[in-house]
């Protein structure tokens, strides 16, 4: 079964996935996630906490190693992360995404997120090993993508269950 596809033809709205309880994972890491700009948002977390807190979602879905943060992306950067085509392989989860001189990677992230989800810019490719999503966020101005985030449903559900947990 084929594990590529092109990203661009799997283009969703967060609300028409199709993917069960997405829309409510959405809401959340678009209104209610901590430090983000969002009057709902539970408010900042501590760079100290918020490294352990990274740290814990990466290493419970197994990103660990496939996550890159980078003040500046280089085209180079996409293809060393295997996120510089638009056919990709969508069953090996991973990130690249760009951060802020003032942020710290786990503000980058749900930040991306965020705007991805935003933004519309939403791919999905349900498969029978799961479902498959790629958040992209762009630079409006540069029309240069600043995050891409190949990830599974199950994962994204995974880290606001570890978000919800955190109080601020």
């Amino acid at each position: 079964m084929a594990k590529k596809k092109d990203y661009r033809e799997l283009l969703k709205t967060p609300f028409d996935t199709g993917i069960r309880n997405f829309a409510e994972v959405a809401k959340y890491f678009l209104y209610y996630t901590p430090s983000i700009d969002s009057a709902h948002s539970s408010g900042p977390i501590p760079d100290n906490r918020a490294t352990e807190l990274l740290a814990e979602m990466l290493d419970s879905t197994g990103l660990a190693g496939n996550t890159r943060f980078l003040k500046r992306i280089l085209q180079a950067s996409w293809k060393n992360s295997e996120l510089d085509e638009y056919v990709i392989d969508f069953e090996k989860s991973r990130m690249l995404c760009d951060m802020y001189n003032n942020e710290n990677e786990l503000h980058a992230l749900l930040r991306h997120i965020r705007n991805s989800l935003a933004h519309g810019y939403v791919y999905v490719w349900k498969k029978k090993k799961g479902n498959f999503i790629m958040l992209v966020d762009y630079d409006a101005g540069k029309h240069k993508p600043t995050a891409k985030i190949l990830i599974t449903s199950t994962i994204l559900e995974q880290w606001k269950a570890i978000l919800e947990n955190e109080i601020v």
